[in-house]
């Protein structure tokens, strides 16, 4: 991230954190040069942890990242050290990840409860360090044979600008990476304070910026939570800070298809794409701005990301061996600008070879063409941790479509085909689902097309 002024966040913390060097409710001190009128202001610092409430299964992983940033709003963690601990290292381990700092991965161990703490100690100008407050994360390993959901969020932190309205969407994955949002309606959101304002529908919300000072910052947490389908709870923090008034906000957007994502899947015979590119606040696409090197950081040893030559498509690969798996971890997408000065980031959780999931045999997006009013089949396939799987285990198979599209059985009246139609110029949906005979596991996919 560009080094921005988190003032109007830390303000409130400020006066307690510079009667107690070592700080309270996350934050530190330590000297800073003198000011113009001769007195020195310290510089405080503040810690935040991506999740608060997290799920994982008996020897799955989930990826939980930590910021440190400084009272003049410059992310320092890159001069931070992150001590992570479990409270319960029987119940769950937690390692610091080797490729973005900050970030760390939570293994089940055995069902229960424990408590993941980071401890962030900056290391400041001067050289002296600063160890901050612990921030904790509640997380509840499940059985193996059990589902896990995690929240797949966006950004650990994202710029806007003032007057700015920006859709944000977090998704509830289950261990598989299959999107199970629609499944719970319990979504709950909230902002820590006034600089955003959150209108929010589901795991669907759109943040509103605000902030008149010509000079400073201002920043707020806002908070998403959820109830998983199992009954546990789920929450996540995205770090916001609204630039002054007139400076421009970037984020790095995700996509496939044309369509914003934050999660993919992945297998061993079937690596996947996305793009990556750069939007200003107004809107802009200013990707060409963003010269310098950009990077692929993974939490998962085995996960791998690499761009097209002269582009900022990505393909997305892993190395374990078939019927290995499943691996759910993240892929930290970072776009680097020398001529703004802007670093700026956006994460995906990928899961590697899951142990069922539906998978698209067309084109994405599909193409349907009304002059030439041909049917077009469409296929979905089971895949069963990396490998190809018979059609067979999957039971209950089931279609629907929205948009102007009509189904018809396959030629071959297979469970896991049809045929499209267009029947009008627009975007269409189609969606497969079917129930993995093995143990009952619910699966989907979606079809995103166009008529025209």
């Amino acid at each position: 991230m560009r080094l921005r002024t988190w003032a109007s966040w830390l303000l409130g913390s400020a006066a307690a954190l510079l009667l107690t060097a070592c700080g309270g409710g996350g934050g530190g001190s330590a000297p800073a040069a003198p000011a113009s009128g001769g007195t020195t202001t310290p510089l405080t610092y503040t810690a935040k942890m991506s999740v608060t409430s997290g799920e994982v299964g008996v020897g799955r992983t989930l990826t939980i990242s930590a910021l440190a940033v400084d009272s003049n709003g410059v992310d320092v963690s890159g001069n931070t050290t992150f001590d992570w601990t479990s409270t319960d290292s029987a119940v769950a381990t937690v390692t610091p990840g080797a490729a973005t700092p900050g970030s760390a991965v939570v293994r089940g161990v055995a069902p229960g409860t424990t408590t993941v703490q980071v401890v962030a100690t900056v290391r400041a100008a001067d050289n002296t360090t600063v160890q901050l407050p612990p921030q904790a994360a509640t997380i509840t390993v499940v059985p193996a044979s059990a589902l896990s959901y995690t929240l797949s969020m966006p950004a650990a932190s994202l710029s806007m600008s003032d007057g700015q309205e920006l859709p944000v969407k977090v998704t509830l994955l289950d261990s598989n990476g299959s999107d199970v949002s629609a499944s719970v309606s319990n979504w709950a959101w909230s902002s820590s304070g006034t600089a955003v304002q959150v209108t929010a529908s589901q795991n669907s919300a759109t943040l509103k910026a605000s902030n008149g000072s010509p000079t400073t910052a201002a920043t707020a947490s806002v908070s998403v939570s959820v109830t998983a389908p199992d009954g546990h709870a789920l929450a996540g923090v995205i770090a916001v800070t609204v630039q002054k008034n007139g400076a421009a906000a970037y984020r790095v957007v995700t996509t496939k298809g044309g369509r914003e994502v934050n999660a993919l899947q992945v297998f061993s015979n079937r690596p996947d794409t996305f793009t990556a590119r750069v939007l200003r606040h107004d809107g802009q696409d200013v990707t060409a701005d963003f010269d310098g090197a950009w990077t692929y950081a993974a939490t998962s040893a085995t996960l791998s990301a690499t761009e097209a030559a002269g582009t900022h498509d990505a393909t997305v690969r892993t190395s374990l061996a078939g019927d290995t798996g499943p691996v759910q971890g993240s892929l930290t997408v970072t776009a680097v600008s020398s001529k703004l000065g802007e670093r700026r980031s956006a994460t995906l959780t990928v899961t590697e070879n899951p142990l069922w999931a539906l998978v698209g045999d067309n084109q994405d997006p599909m193409t349907l063409l009304l002059l030439a009013p041909v049917p077009v089949e469409v296929t979905a396939r089971m895949k069963h941790l990396g490998e190809d799987a018979q059609f067979t285990a999957c039971k209950a198979w089931a279609w629907s479509s929205t948009g102007p599209v009509s189904l018809s059985p396959s030629a071959v009246m297979l469970p896991n085909q049809v045929r499209a139609s267009g029947t009008a110029a627009g975007d269409f949906t189609i969606t497969a689902t079917c129930t993995a005979v093995a143990d009952n596991t619910p699966l989907k996919v979606v079809f995103y097309g166009t008529v025209k």
